[in-house]
């Protein structure tokens, strides 16, 4: 069932009525399965780490791959790790 549609939208929803390709990509973009492919690999491999070190589900450190291994770091090294090129 399709959503209705609200009599007084915000400024997105105005936007993605008027720009046909614009709504495509963002609907394209995040719909089930996310922007990449290769996304869901990379999570699948870093879930099972988590899973196999106990951690998975229970916060705590991150699980990054340096130098062809794993290992645990904090979120904020993790995360920060390229700054301004990451995004």
């Amino acid at each position: 069932m399709a959503s209705t549609q609200t009599k007084t939208p915000g400024k997105t929803a105005k936007h993605y009525r008027s720009n046909k390709a614009s709504r495509e990509k963002h609907s394209r973009d995040n719909g089930k399965g996310g922007k990449y492919e290769h996304s869901k690999s990379y999570k699948k491999e870093h879930s099972a780490e988590r899973r196999k070190r106990g951690i998975m589900g229970k916060g705590g450190p991150d699980v990054s791959k340096k130098g062809g291994k794993y290992t645990t770091e904090s979120l904020k090294i993790n995360r920060g790790r390229g700054g301004a090129q990451r995004k």
